[in-house]
């Protein structure tokens, strides 16, 4: 058995999906309260964090929210995504983080959502299963354990 993002076609295995993750914006309570976010269009005064191996992901956010040519203030590319959410926790900018990743943060509020919407698909995780073990009954119990699992 393989847990990976998905779909994917692994011939001689049965795919179980178990996750969808999403992207939303989350910024520190601390930027929130100095520059204040009503709608999407006010990210005009604010830096986005970017993160190097995903350039689409503020283009894509921004279109769907209503606002596909805004200006931010400024943008900051960090190399790998825990950079971009370290630069958020530390109130550097707004980050379009991955909703099972920034689950804690959003939780203990160290990070804040600052619009209900719109959140971005992102990946789909799958519990990849040899065709031959696919019935077994524990390989079953398990599968199902990832579904119902709370993964937040």
């Amino acid at each position: 058995m393989a847990i990976r993002g998905g779909p994917q076609a692994l011939p001689g295995f049965i795919a179980h999906e178990f996750l969808q993750e999403s992207r939303l914006p989350v910024c520190s309570p601390g930027l929130l309260e100095r520059l204040p976010l009503a709608s999407p269009a006010d990210l005009v005064r604010h830096t986005l964090l970017h993160t190097a191996g995903s350039p689409e992901f503020w283009p894509q956010w921004l279109d769907a929210a209503g606002v596909p040519d805004l200006q931010p203030a400024a943008s900051l590319t960090l190399e790998h995504f825990y950079l971009t959410l370290q630069a958020a926790l530390d109130g550097l900018g707004v980050a379009l983080g991955p909703s099972r990743l920034i689950a804690d943060d959003l939780a203990a509020g160290r990070l804040v959502q600052p619009f209900a919407g719109p959140r971005l698909e992102d990946w789909r995780y799958f519990a990849y299963v040899p065709e031959t073990r696919d019935g077994h009954p524990a390989v079953a119990a398990f599968c199902r354990w990832l579904a119902q699992a709370d993964h937040g």
